[in-house]
């Protein structure tokens, strides 16, 4: 009698993580099961529900997103404005994956009301800003960039291209967003370069009192 198949659970996390990224939170575990070449039952057996499949999936890229890992060598490098439209398409890249996950954490908060995922000392979010704020800060240290408050202008840029991902996932069905991810982040680099030029002729810089 032939033995059953084994199926790893990594086999149904990397199935279901290529299915979230091409159909987002709508994916079904009846999809993931037909990628892995499983049953949808296995894939219950192992995960509860799909939102403890979607973490299983994603929780690492998501808590530890890419662009990060090599922000810091960027400091000093290149054209300031091509690392920042670089930056900023990575960016645009994890929010699309974030939101999905987000919008199924809020539905089921922890005990704070907190998801998990925002929970906890130095929670994500907090340590994203955090090293965007440190990037633009060694960026004005090198004087490739004109002192602003880091954090303005840390905000200023992660709160933009979060507004084009979350604005693209709700209406990117209906034809009402008519600019494309590069157009939009080329734009924006460039407005907020009307602000950071060093060669620009010096305004005053808006001192904002830091908790840091």
């Amino acid at each position: 009698m032939a033995r059953p198949v084994s199926i790893k659970d990594e086999t149904i996390i990397t199935a279901a993580r290529h299915v979230f990224l091409e159909r987002g939170i709508q994916a079904t575990t009846a999809e993931v099961a037909e990628r892995a070449g499983v049953s949808e039952g296995s894939v219950f057996k192992r995960f509860k529900s799909k939102g403890e499949l979607f973490r299983a999936a994603m929780g690492d890229r998501l808590t530890e997103p890419a662009f990060l890992h090599d922000l810091a060598a960027r400091v000093g490098q290149g054209d300031m404005r091509e690392s920042l439209f670089a930056v900023g398409m990575e960016i645009i890249a994890f929010f699309r994956e974030l939101i999905p996950l987000m919008m199924m954490a809020w539905s089921n908060p922890g005990p704070n009301g907190l998801p998990s995922l925002l929970s906890g000392p130095n929670p994500p979010p907090i340590r994203t800003l955090k090293l965007i704020i440190g990037y633009f800060e060694a960026e004005m240290r090198a004087g490739r960039v004109r002192r602003q408050d880091p954090e303005v202008v840390a905000r200023a840029f992660l709160g933009a291209l979060n507004n084009f991902a979350f604005f693209e996932r709700l209406y990117r069905e209906s034809g009402e967003l008519p600019l494309g991810d590069e157009t939009y982040v080329r734009g924006l680099v460039s407005l907020l370069w009307g602000g950071l030029d060093p060669r620009a002729s010096a305004a005053p810089v808006v001192a904002v009192p830091h908790g840091r």
